[in-house]
């Protein structure tokens, strides 16, 4: 690998990272926050489901711009406005300010995410899975980075200032040495209503069905399962909580290269049939009670949550260039929308065991995303 496939590499690689390191920061700080404006954790958590919701829209408005402007300016304009929305975030007094602030994050990671599919799709010719589950990996990657950052710096404001601040000083030096590879044509140039006409219609509606699935199985369960394992007791907690994410981020990266080898809907199906297994064995270990088999069952649908590695380079691949950042971000609404609220409904409709909610949720999208995933290969002969 020559001096410019790694500045490439590392162009797209470093401020995705940082978009999990923003993203994810807060959730470690809701006990210091909700002493500090006298405010409930419960309340502070409605953060994060803003957080998805403004990136649904972000991610729309900024993938037009995207298609419209260069590649670079969607993702500078979404890196410069997350990580100054973090950043002023630990200046907030109020709840609504923190409101406020996290809707502005996430309208700036989301899009930021959908924007880097397409540069991945564009500057790869092959091992497009391989980069793709690699750097979607990178989210549990920034969780642990935010981990580092609050044992290290105990109070929560100078946290969220330290992490906007790295965040766009380690991002924009990348970003202004990625490689543009479309013209600036302007809004008006580009006929967007194209994402849902004749064969693009079928593609965004099983799209957004495949992408949903794997948002409501990935994030309950980054969210909730650390949560749900201090809940029953699990020994050697603070072990298994850097081991899991570690093996989420390799199960990403290995999914990917499968991908490139045997194709992205044969893999894709492959990981929703062992999304189900997984999703059936925390079922009955939590209904059950079996603390022996836990972790092993959590483990398991970490490695199955990697149906959703490399699912916004195999997005972007299906469209064309002109549309593809709007496409890809257009279809990854739904499941940022609902990213946003199933952590918050699990955690209210099963307080009283939340590994039975997370496998009840993981088992309806794990059989979501297989079917979805099977009709898109027979539909457009995908393999």
């Amino acid at each position: 690998m020559g001096i410019r496939s790694i500045l490439l590499v590392l162009s797209v690689l470093v401020p995705f990272l940082m978009s999990a390191f923003c993203i994810f920061s807060v959730v470690y700080l809701f006990p210091e926050i909700s002493l500090s404006i006298h405010v409930t954790v419960t309340a502070l958590t409605l953060m994060v489901t803003l957080s998805f919701i403004g990136g649904a829209i972000g991610g729309v408005v900024f993938g037009m711009i995207a298609d419209a402007y260069g590649r670079r300016i969607g993702l500078m304009t979404s890196v410069i406005l997350f990580s100054l929305m973090t950043l002023l975030a630990g200046f907030a007094r109020t709840l609504w300010e923190f409101y406020v602030a996290w809707f502005l994050v996430g309208f700036g990671v989301n899009p930021e995410n959908g924007i880097t599919y397409a540069v991945i799709a564009e500057n790869w010719r092959g091992g497009r899975g391989l980069i793709g589950g690699l750097t979607q990996g990178l989210y549990f990657i920034g969780i642990m980075l935010d981990a580092l950052v609050y044992s290290i710096i105990h109070e929560w404001n100078l946290v969220l200032i330290v992490t906007g601040a790295v965040s766009l000083l380690s991002s924009l030096p990348w970003l202004i040495i990625m490689p543009e590879t479309v013209s600036r044509v302007g809004l008006r140039r580009i006929n967007y209503s194209e994402v849902l006409k004749d064969r693009f219609m079928w593609l965004t509606i099983l799209g957004i069905v495949i992408v949903a699935s794997a948002f409501m199985l990935t994030v309950p369960l980054v969210s909730l399962a650390p949560t749900y394992l201090k809940q029953i007791g699990i020994s050697n907690l603070n072990l298994w909580l850097l081991v899991l994410p570690v093996i989420g981020a390799l199960a990403y990266t290995l999914a990917g290269y499968l991908s490139d080898l045997y194709g992205r809907v044969r893999v894709l199906v492959a990981l929703s049939i062992i999304a189900l297994a997984s999703s059936v064995a925390l079922l009955v270990t939590a209904d059950l009670g079996l603390l022996d088999y836990m972790i092993p069952s959590i483990a398991l649908t970490y490695v199955s949550s990697s149906v959703f590695s490399y699912l916004g380079v195999l997005m972007s691949e299906l469209y064309p260039v002109n549309i593809r950042a709007t496409a890809s971000n257009l279809v990854f609404t739904l499941g940022r929308v609902l990213g946003g609220i199933g952590p918050p409904l699990i955690a209210f409709t099963f307080a009283s065991n939340l590994g039975l909610g997370l496998g009840v949720v993981m088992l309806i999208s794990a059989f979501l995303s297989l079917v979805s995933a099977v009709i898109l290969g027979i539909k457009f002969s995908l393999r």
